[in-house]
């Protein structure tokens, strides 16, 4: 059947629109919303998506008012494109609602779902429409929608620190977490934390126990629940500074067991760091860039063994100090 394209004598601008929303890594329903569907006889749609990202599985729900027809929704894998359609001799009239949920299993960050320009809906006199609005859609995992600020930080003992989670919306609930024994703990209201179910969670006087400390905050929405992004919390003994300021850089504790502190004297505009062996094997290779005096950042040894090694300190590929280190 071959479709002539002529104006149409129907008002209202046809819209086809998926929303915007955050969800968990689950199976989930992604719901196609139409208006001014008038006087529809035929559609073909055509949804492009990331596969790496999105399983589709089948569409449901759709409204009754395409029962007089075969609806029909698939996906081409060669294309990344799910694909619907529908005919009737009996047109479809809906001013506005759901035209079908799309089920899907999400495995990504961001899925986002995006009308092709092929797409065509055609009028029971066999019009193509040409004026109508197709709006894209996408979701956004729960765990990967608020990145803590900061992810990582270093707090003087006895100073407060704070973390939060901006654009958290209504209908989102918060409950702060620490990690503990590799397990994730909630926190409560008590000494030193406050704010535990609020997007901003507050430590006041901090120790030196909490150094390392990995926090995170677990996000419901009401169907289901994931963590955010983590937020690492350093924490520097009170009295460092008098360390020896005439070293390019103060290493601290050593022996170390999980985090080794690095306090830098003076400014570098090239700097690197390179953990090495008692055999010569780099182990840590990270590069600082600028540094400001008086920075500290921590170098995560959890990986590295028991042992004796050196940590050395470059910059612009000129090795400026170094400095033994004991593992425990």
């Amino acid at each position: 059947m071959a479709w002539v394209v002529l104006p149409s004598n129907v008002s209202g601008q046809p819209v086809l629109k998926i929303d915007h929303f955050t969800a968990c890594h689950t199976e989930l329903l992604i719901p196609v919303n139409i208006e001014h569907f008038e006087d529809v006889a035929a559609f073909t749609l055509y949804i492009g998506v990331d596969t790496g990202k999105v399983e589709f599985i089948d569409v449901q729900d759709i409204n009754e008012v395409f029962a007089t027809g075969d609806f029909i929704g698939g996906i081409n894998l060669e294309t990344q494109t799910i694909i619907m359609n529908w005919a009737s001799f009996t047109p479809a009239n809906l001013d506005s609602g759901l035209m079908c949920n799309i089920r899907i299993s999400f495995k990504g960050d961001t899925a986002n779902f995006n009308f092709q320009d092929n797409c065509e809906i055609v009028r029971s006199d066999l019009i193509i429409i040409e004026n109508v609005e197709y709006v894209d859609g996408a979701v956004v995992a729960l765990s990967s929608s608020f990145v803590p600020d900061p992810v990582s930080q270093t707090v003087l003992e006895g100073n407060p620190a704070t973390i939060e989670l901006l654009g958290i919306t209504e209908g989102i609930s918060s409950q702060w977490q620490r990690m503990e024994n590799e397990n994730w703990i909630d926190l409560s209201d008590t000494s030193p934390y406050s704010g535990v179910q609020t997007g901003q969670l507050t430590m006041q006087s901090v120790s030196t126990d909490l150094s390392g400390s990995l926090f995170r905050c677990l996000l419901t929405n009401g169907i289901c629940n994931e963590g955010s992004e983590e937020s690492e919390l350093l924490v520097t003994p009170d009295g460092v500074a008098e360390l020896d300021e005439r070293m390019p850089m103060q290493i601290y504790p050593n022996p170390v067991d999980k985090n080794l502190n690095c306090v830098f004297n003076t400014n570098f505009s090239s700097a690197e760091l390179r953990l090495v062996s008692a055999e010569g094997i780099t182990l840590i290779f990270q590069q600082l860039g600028n540094i400001v005096s008086g920075k500290t950042i921590a170098l995560r040894l959890n990986n590295v063994k028991k042992g004796m090694y050196v940590l050395q300190l470059f910059n612009n590929g000129k090795k400026i100090a170094d400095s033994k280190v004991l593992k425990l």
